[in-house]
């Protein structure tokens, strides 16, 4: 049983490799919404994640969000969209393909 008086806040977090509707606890020490990006660390170093949900209590979590996902993107590349409604653009303006996916370009075009 925790005595803490301070809780932490904790985040649901959803990996997009993940096909199921599994999520992970974290904590989050700065503010944070649903639908966010953030990063959070895994075995294999730094992963960007989307909160799914907010919670005040969990079992589960047991490491801490890293920080929010900086958005660089300009307005009209936050609302460029495919047909499919997948975006075209990630928070740090590399283009996107249909499915979501870095493009294969993307290291050609830096």
């Amino acid at each position: 049983m925790m005595t803490e008086a301070t809780t932490r806040t904790i985040v649901a977090v959803q990996f997009s490799w993940e096909k199921s509707d599994k999520s992970y606890d974290y904590f989050a020490d700065f503010p944070v919404e649903v639908g966010q990006r953030i990063y959070v660390p895994t075995k294999r170093g730094e992963a960007k994640v989307k909160i799914v949900e907010i919670k005040t209590e969990s079992e589960m979590a047991s490491a801490a969000a890293l920080r929010p996902v900086e958005d660089l993107r300009t307005d009209e590349e936050k609302q460029a969209k495919y047909p499919n409604g997948q975006r075209k653009y990630s928070e740090d303006r590399t283009l996107l393909d249909e499915k979501g996916n870095r493009s294969i370009f993307d290291d050609v075009d830096r």
